[in-house]
Formats: C-alpha cells, structure tokens, sequence
C-alpha cells in the first residue's frame, strides 16, 4: 500500500508542475480560461490513452497508479470526470450519466458560491 501511495504522489506531483506550467506559459489576457481548457483536453487524451493500454494489459498496475491516477489527476481531475462519464455511457446507464453530469456540474458551482458564500461569513 505504501509502495502505491509513493507512487500516486510522485505522478500527482508532476501533473501538478506541469499543470503550474501551462498556466505560466500559456497566459491569454483576452481568453482567461485558455490554459484550463488546454490542460483539461491533454489530460483527457493521457487518461484516455493509459486507460485503454492498462485495459490491454499492456502494463502494470503500478504504472496505471503512478500516470493514471496519480500525474493525469495531478494535472486535471477533469480528465477522470470525463471518464467516468463516457464509461457510464459505454455501459448505457445514461440515467447514471446524467444523474452524475448535473450533480457535478451544479453542485460545483453550488459549493462554489457556499464557499464564498462562507468566506464573507466566518
């Protein structure tokens, strides 16, 4: 457990650097969301591709852990959000897929006022 642990860090902490990268480099004062949705869509593509070589079989678990969940997460958890919503369509549970679509999208943005909302208050 240690050994996945160390290895989920690891791939987080260089999805994060290379996260603060693009964001550095990729400034767009008249298109301020540029860098998120260009981190969003490469990590959506690394995800995707680790996802369906890790399907195949084609290497460990270990490695799944330390690009997958760990640098793909650590770059965008938006990538495992899209994934998880395509496997539910994959599967035909578009009830499920909807269900998840609306509570993420509204619920963020819900919580995202609540916190706020709290910042002001406390």
């Amino acid at each position: 457990m240690i050994k996945y642990l160390i290895l989920v860090f690891i791939g987080g902490g260089l999805g994060s650097s290379l996260r603060y990268y693009f964001s550095a480099t990729i400034n767009s004062n008249t298109i301020q969301w540029l860098p998120t949705i260009a981190v969003n869509l490469l990590g959506c593509l690394a995800l995707g591709f680790v996802f369906g070589a890790f399907e195949k079989q084609d290497f460990p678990q270990s490695w799944y852990l330390l690009l997958g969940t760990g640098f793909c997460g650590g770059l965008t958890t938006f990538s495992t959000f899209s994934l998880e919503v395509f496997n539910l369509m994959k599967q035909q549970d578009y009830m499920g897929m909807l269900s998840y679509l609306l509570i993420s999208i509204l619920g963020g943005l819900l919580f995202v006022f609540l916190g706020l909302w709290f910042s002001k208050v406390f």
